[in-house]
């Protein structure tokens, strides 16, 4: 990868480091609403789409921890394979289960908000859901251009 790209990788890393915890610093009641507005947003578009299924102000809010961790799976296993590091899964895992831990400890000293051990395992598995989609198709794009460049020499 050219090395502003890897650069680039690391930087949108940290940035949606930032990004979640920021989330984490609304207090109770904003970030209800917030959750309350995706609630809204998710029904309507389960509803037009012409199903009986209705989302959950519980499964929304499950939802977004899970979401936010894995695009900081996605995120961190690319800059990891970027930069040519060792074991990236590891490395991304890692990062993701620092980056939850100190999310929940945030809220601790948010009002309304408690820090609950369940929300950092959800975190985890987003993140290394991520991060594994991510080496799947890593992987997936890789042995595609091998067959192709195969294919090529052969013609």
């Amino acid at each position: 990868m050219k090395k502003c790209g890897k650069w680039v990788l690391l930087a949108l890393t940290l940035l949606w480091c930032a990004v979640i915890w920021q989330f984490s610093l609304s207090p109770a009641s904003e970030s209800s609403a917030t959750s309350g507005e995706v609630l809204v947003f998710c029904n309507d578009v389960l509803e037009k789409a012409g199903t009986s299924f209705r989302l959950t102000s519980h499964t929304v809010r499950k939802l977004a921890h899970f979401t936010e961790f894995f695009v900081l799976g996605v995120l961190s296993f690319a800059a990891a394979l970027a930069h040519g590091l060792r074991l990236p899964y590891l490395l991304s895992a890692s990062l993701v289960l620092l980056v939850a831990t100190v999310d929940e400890t945030v809220q601790r000293f948010v009002p309304g908000r408690g820090p609950a051990v369940r929300d950092v395992l959800l975190d985890l598995t987003g993140g290394i859901a991520g991060a594994a989609f991510l080496w799947l198709l890593y992987i997936l794009v890789k042995e595609t251009y091998k067959k192709r460049k195969k294919t090529q020499k052969s013609s």
